[in-house]
């Protein structure tokens, strides 16, 4: 893969977190940074290195990350734009308003954006529906379990609820059909492709597609009521042809909030 000066490598994302103090950005954060070692190397940075350490593991899409949890403030956001792939503004239901200023430095800056609505309730689900702001990547009900978690500064732990649609987004939030996204990664107009599946059965499957012609590829799961998760798959070095530069590719999708 050819990177241009300035361009970033796909192998290494750094993801910043950002939003008003008491928004439960950290809480966020950790929640992330914990799934994340799970299954590939993190680093973890800001408030959040408290709960989750660093640690090296080898994953499926050979993916390194960095989390950084940024101080509360849309300044914080500032003066860390130079190292984010990606930024997820933290909010409540009742702090949605203060969401703009975050966006703007996001637009100032020339990086993605996408709002984590923290400590949710089923009446705000229409306020949320309206909101005109950043595609929503994720949201997390109001969670006594989760804040007892964190007062004892261990991660939190979620029962029937996934943080990957996360990861998702700020990989490649664009869905591409099978067939369209093997030849994307053959011809190298893509570097990273998206597939949704039914169920982990066709995703253990498309996996071993992705495999058997070079790529790397792993499963990520969503908490969508119409589809169990997707398959991200990344062009390996070692099968790519030399191929001319076209520039980068953008893309957004806003998962359902009536989930």
């Amino acid at each position: 893969m050819v990177t241009q000066p300035g361009e970033r490598s796909i192998a290494q994302q750094t993801v910043g977190f950002v939003g008003d103090s008491g928004v439960g950005k950290t809480t966020v954060a950790t929640l992330l940074a914990d799934r994340l070692r799970e299954r590939s190397t993190v680093r973890v940075r800001g408030e959040a290195a408290g709960f989750v350490d660093d640690i090296h593991r080898p994953g499926q899409l050979g993916i390194e990350w960095t989390v950084q949890d940024c101080a509360a403030g849309p300044a914080a956001l500032a003066t860390r734009a130079a190292d984010l792939d990606t930024a997820f503004i933290v909010a409540t239901p009742e702090t949605l308003d203060r969401v703009a200023a975050y966006e703007q430095v996001a637009a100032d800056h020339d990086f993605d954006c996408f709002l984590v609505v923290n400590q949710f309730t089923e009446d705000a689900r229409e306020k949320l529906r309206a909101f005109e702001g950043p595609e929503l990547a994720e949201y997390f009900y109001e969670n006594e379990v989760m804040k007892t978690a964190m007062k004892r500064g261990d991660p939190p732990t979620l029962e029937d609820w996934t943080v990957e649609a996360m990861l998702i987004e700020a990989l490649q939030p664009e869905r591409t059909e099978v067939d369209a996204a093997i030849e994307a990664l053959e011809t190298g107009s893509k570097q990273l492709v998206n597939v949704e599946v039914a169920d982990q059965s066709r995703g253990d499957s498309l996996l071993e597609t992705f495999e058997d012609a070079g790529h790397h590829a792993a499963y990520f799961q969503c908490n969508c009521r119409c589809h169990d998760g997707h398959v991200l798959a990344r062009r390996s070095e070692r099968t790519a042809k030399p191929q001319p530069v076209t520039g980068t590719e953008q893309a957004t999708h806003s998962p359902e909030v009536s989930r």
